[in-house]
């Protein structure tokens, strides 16, 4: 009886601590999470020497050379007043989040027209190369990271596709940027003021003899 008794009581405290062990993991997922938005996009108190991202186009730079602002909480950083003021009005417009398992993409996106006001406004118009945004509406960068931290993908090849509600579906493939560290490119989105947004991942191909 008393044999039965001590396993009881055994299984009873296993049960409990198999509970807090896994409200402890959830707790600990939130709050990576919560951490991964905010390393790369300035949610922390950043120091002089670390480079915090625009949340407007993705570009990464010291936050002294930055406009800094407080939203729901959270410090967000961005490469002109320009941005800052475009990312307060609409702020899920232009930073969107896509997540398959441990890999994240943060996704930019903004028109042609800001794109090039944007650069302009950094002194760098004259790297707009106007025969790849001829004809382009938006300009699209994304980075991934994994495991809250950030990543390269080598060879991976990335494109971006968009739908509009009628079942239009435009691709473009985007360039790595290895100064911005982001995948970048332009696209003529199809009409619509809602689309769906998708990134496509090739890998390098491999040969297999059956």
């Amino acid at each position: 009886m008393k044999m039965k008794l001590t396993r009881r009581i055994v299984a009873s405290f296993s049960a409990i601590l198999v509970v807090l062990l896994f409200s402890i993991f959830s707790l600990n997922a939130e709050e990576a999470h919560k951490e991964h938005k905010a390393h790369n996009h300035g949610g922390h108190a950043a120091a002089d020497n670390e480079k915090v991202r625009c949340a407007v186009d993705g570009m990464m730079m010291k936050p002294a050379a930055m406009v800094k602002v407080e939203q729901d909480g959270k410090a967000y950083y961005f490469c002109n007043d320009m941005q800052a003021e475009m990312f307060k009005a609409n702020p899920d417009k232009y930073l969107q989040t896509i997540s398959v398992g441990n890999l994240t993409f943060d996704l930019n996106v903004i028109t042609v027209d800001a794109y090039k006001m944007m650069m302009s406004h950094m002194g760098m118009g004259g790297m707009i190369k106007t025969d790849e945004i001829q004809e382009k509406t938006h300009y699209f960068s994304i980075y991934p990271t994994q495991d809250h931290g950030e990543i390269a993908l080598g060879d991976v090849k990335l494109a971006i596709q968009v739908t509009n509600p009628e079942g239009e579906t435009r691709m473009a493939l985007l360039k790595y940027s290895k100064m911005a560290r982001t995948y970048q490119g332009f696209i003529t989105m199809p009409k619509g003021t809602e689309h769906e947004v998708r990134v496509r991942v090739t890998s390098p191909p491999v040969k297999i003899s059956l």
